[in-house]
């Protein structure tokens, strides 16, 4: 399939809604004179957090990113490097690095995707201030999404001149360290390339939360290391998907295994971690950085036929 035979453009999307959501999508007034007054008490907690700790929010990490001793800051050279050549990226990380991520991925532009949910109205405030995009869906109620925003997604890359976003590919729930299929669908459908990226400080705060976050601390080295691009072909079939979904998943283990050992001072040979899935083992050899899938994985310079290139005249945006 080349790329002058990729199908036609998608019907117009809203693109993100952002905080504009919860004026679009209030709840139904309560027969209950109780509840009512509940839900007005925890509407104005819930404003006023959104509201005050974006704010508390971008100061950390301005502290934390200010006083770090940054080593192996790969993210804004390579990505920026793929945004001027290709219209969209698709960058994949660990939901343990939400925090962190939030502040590196605005200052690029990204786009974001966050719940329905209080809490998410919370972190999309947070997002925004940092510049970041955020598309709305899912619930943190419920085993599935209550809001299903992968086709606006797709819709949006497939239009827009410069898109790119940050997902966590194992949240918003679990299971930890195991990839789902969405980016990979995202780049199959867009003609986009995926990296998988850490963005990892040497001194954090783990929290007790399923995903076990990071908070970084201050004065600690940062390492930012991106590993791609990897394709997704249009007729890759659903079967084929899961195989290079798992080719993924090894990929950014290895590297967050790599970035662990980095922070330890360990020049030994890599090792399961915790959160790990059962057997894992490594499958770089010391000192490689990265195993392809197909022809034109991690190969920059040499994109399939059917990517979806810049074009001369098209503004990058970053």
């Amino acid at each position: 399939m080349t790329h002058e035979s990729r199908p036609p453009p998608r019907p117009a999307t809203q693109g993100p809604e952002g905080s504009a959501y919860e004026e679009s999508h209030g709840r139904r007034p309560s027969r209950s004179r109780t509840r009512r007054f509940k839900r007005a008490i925890s509407g104005f907690w819930i404003a006023l957090a959104a509201w005050l700790f974006p704010y508390v929010y971008y100061a950390y990490c301005w502290v934390v990113w200010t006083t770090a001793r940054r080593h192996h800051d790969q993210l804004n050279t390579k990505i920026k490097t793929a945004l001027t050549k290709h219209v969209g990226v698709v960058a994949i990380m660990w939901h343990e690095e939400v925090f962190a991520s939030a502040f590196a991925y605005g200052r690029l532009r990204g786009s974001a995707l966050a719940s329905t949910s209080s809490f998410g109205r919370i972190i999309t405030r947070m997002l925004e201030l940092c510049g970041c995009d955020v598309y709305r869906g899912g619930s943190s109620r419920g085993n599935t999404r209550r809001r299903q925003v992968l086709p606006d997604m797709i819709r949006h890359m497939d239009q827009a001149s410069h898109c790119l976003y940050g997902l966590t590919v194992d949240g918003s729930r679990g299971p930890r360290y195991q990839v789902k299929t969405g980016a990979l669908v995202i780049a199959r459908a867009c003609g986009t390339p995926i990296y998988a990226v850490r963005t990892w400080f040497s001194r954090n705060v783990r929290l007790g939360t399923w995903d076990r976050s990071a908070i970084p601390l201050p004065f600690a080295t940062l390492y930012q290391d991106v590993i791609g691009p990897y394709w997704v072909a249009p007729e890759t079939s659903d079967e084929e998907l899961l195989e290079i979904r798992d080719h993924i998943q090894a990929e950014l283990l290895e590297l967050t295994e790599l970035s662990l050992r980095r922070c330890e001072g360990d020049s030994g040979p890599a090792r399961a971690r915790e959160g790990f899935p059962e057997g894992w083992s490594p499958r770089w050899a010391p000192g490689q950085f990265g195993l392809p899938y197909g022809p034109h994985d991690l190969r920059l310079e040499r994109p399939p036929a059917w990517a979806r290139r810049r074009q001369l005249a098209e503004p990058c945006g970053i």
